[in-house]
């Protein structure tokens, strides 16, 4: 009964924070049959139900701050902040759970604090506020900045970690339950279009239901109550398969886990479950990130296509590399438009840009988490397709025997094929599809 317990309050939980923002786990063992799961699972699965019970707070309360990114609004940690809450656990329940919209939050502000210059230049923002705190790639940094505003705009919760998860979640959520129906808003949400729908309800539905402003998120509630009881009655195979979903978009970063617990923290590291911008990595390195920032939704109609081509046989190596956008959605309407973003591309420490084309902005040039990084803001037409392409030059470092990059992929954006081209004596191709943090390595013929 102990076992099932706690599977019962996992399913609860994570259901609960997948939906309207981030995820914590209680589960210890479950034996099915004569086989124990444990026998059955890989070792990053038994690393990960390893974390469970100081996670959920069998050894003492935990109060978790999670921040609801929606990554159709993409910003560099994953998502607009739009929302937040605070949950405290303890031996695998949860003790109080509260929601709050971010913007309200920030209107009690009274601090001012100069905003990152592309959100001064291109939001109009001169006070940078929590909404716009996970304005770094490295979920590390874009965290303890959103704890910042917290506390520096009243807030008194002190907490054990920090759990961020995109809204793209909940597609794969309702992929395994099926179509939820609710009954008070004659809505049914499906995986294929919950996002969209969920989005129209918050933004436009909410005033033909005569619902207040203040409450027009309530529709989330509504569906993560339907949800968990679809859940919690589901099978063993089907908690076998919500276990699977959860380390697949812990493993995509569509979950993301900063936690206090030194040992803890060491296993998200390991397992890349931490959002970190690697620091460390000696050899090429290339991580490409976007922040919606045009008010709108338009990134999730968005397809992108990277080439890489690395020249190695100048004495120190040349790089073109080619970002091709296609906006598939040529309607302007409330929900989309132009794409308007900033770009910033991160690049082995001392590159050197040399050229450039498509950038609808100035490039500028700064070091950021021991790489070198080139930004600029891009525009791409609704409908339309943009390429865009840098040529820059690679510190003589990067030249060894055998070739490896490290491609980070941004939180929030769901995967992109990867072409990757090396001229050394002869010419060597790999190509990828990038769900994921991914190394390449080429060793060259003699």
């Amino acid at each position: 009964m102990k076992e099932l317990k706690f599977l019962k309050v996992l399913i609860l939980i994570c259901i609960v924070l997948s939906i309207i923002g981030g995820i914590i786990f209680s589960y210890q063992r479950l034996n099915l049959g004569k086989i124990s799961l444990i026998d059955m699972l890989s070792n990053k699965q038994i690393s990960f139900l390893k974390m469970i019970p100081e996670i959920a707070g069998f050894n003492g309360e935990r109060t978790y701050l999670l921040l609801f990114q929606n990554n159709l609004e993409l910003r560099p940690s994953g998502g607009y902040l739009g929302n937040f809450g605070i949950i405290k656990v303890k031996n695998g329940n949860s003790i109080s759970f509260e929601i709050h919209d971010t913007n309200i939050f920030d209107g009690f502000g009274k601090v001012i604090t100069e905003a990152p210059k592309p959100i001064q230049d291109y939001l109009g923002m001169d006070n940078w506020q929590m909404r716009d705190g996970n304005w770094s790639p490295d979920f590390k940094i874009s965290a303890k900045q959103v704890e910042y505003f917290y506390h520096l705009q009243g807030g008194h919760e002190d907490f054990d970690g920090i759990i961020a998860v995109n809204a793209s979640v909940l597609p794969d959520l309702l992929e395994l339950t099926g179509p939820i129906y609710l009954e008070e808003f004659n809505r049914e949400f499906e995986s294929k279009d919950v996002l969209y729908q969920l989005e129209y309800e918050v933004e436009k539905a909410y005033v033909d239901r005569n619902i207040e402003e203040g409450e027009r998120k309530k529709i989330f509630k509504a569906l993560v109550k339907d949800v968990l009881e679809k859940a919690i009655q589901g099978s063993l195979s089907f908690k076998n398969e919500f276990k699977n979903l959860v380390l697949k978009e812990l493993d995509e970063k569509n979950v993301i886990l900063f936690l206090d617990d030194a040992n803890i923290q060491k296993t998200t590291s390991r397992f890349g479950w931490d959002g970190e911008v690697d620091q460390s990595y000696e050899s090429d390195y290339l991580m490409i990130v976007e922040a919606n920032l045009g008010s709108k939704k338009s990134n999730f109609f968005v397809e992108r296509e990277v080439e890489y081509s690395i020249n190695l046989n100048e004495e120190k190596p040349r790089v073109n590399l080619k970002i091709k956008y296609s906006h598939q959605n040529g309607k302007k309407d409330w929900f989309n438009d132009d794409y308007r973003f900033y770009l910033r591309v991160y690049t082995p420490l001392g590159s050197w840009l040399e050229n450039t084309n498509g950038m609808t902005g100035q490039t500028e040039f700064t070091d950021d988490l021991n790489k070198t990084v080139f930004g600029s803001w891009i525009e791409v037409p609704a409908g339309q397709e943009k390429e865009i392409e840098l040529e820059y030059i690679l510190p003589i470092s990067v030249k060894q025997a055998e070739y490896k990059i490290l491609v980070q992929k941004q939180s929030g954006i769901d995967s992109f094929p990867f072409r990757l081209i090396i001229e050394k004596d002869k010419k060597y191709t790999k190509e990828k599809n990038i769900t994921r943090d991914w190394e390449g390595v080429i060793s060259f013929e003699k």
